[in-house]
């Protein structure tokens, strides 16, 4: 693995990539109005209003934005960035990916989703520098 790149940090980036389109969206609609919370589970209520969540969500949501579209612009050369685009983005199958990209096998297309992801890690928080 690339630098402390854990399976469990590899789902929580490919996790985060997978949502960039549809957090987009959301932030594109806001305001265009938000669901009613349930007040009848009072144990776990945590005494913040339904419109403070939603700005912390928004806020995190935004912070990623930023982090995804920063390693994407500046960080990765253009067949990373078709490799995610392509796989996260778009969720094509590792297949497709691979023949799409002209790569020679699941190795290489390893190689270059590890490093994209470790640069997506390391600007989410996932990974520190040591």
């Amino acid at each position: 693995m690339l630098e402390g790149l854990t399976s469990e940090i590899i789902s929580k980036v490919e996790k985060d990539l997978r949502k960039y389109p549809d957090w987009i969206l959301r932030i594109e609609a806001a305001g265009l109005g938000i669901t009613n919370y349930n007040f009848k589970d009072y144990k776990s209520y945590n005494f913040k209003s339904l419109v403070e969540e939603c700005v912390e969500y928004d806020e995190e949501t935004k912070r990623k934005i930023l982090a995804i579209e920063s390693v994407y612009d500046y960080r990765l050369n253009d067949r990373k960035k078709k490799l995610i685009e392509l796989r996260y983005f778009q969720d094509e199958p590792r297949g497709k990916v691979i023949s799409t990209l002209e790569l020679k096998n699941k190795n290489e297309y390893y190689r270059m989703r590890n490093f994209a992801i470790c640069s997506f890690a390391r600007v989410l928080g996932y990974l520190k520098d040591e």
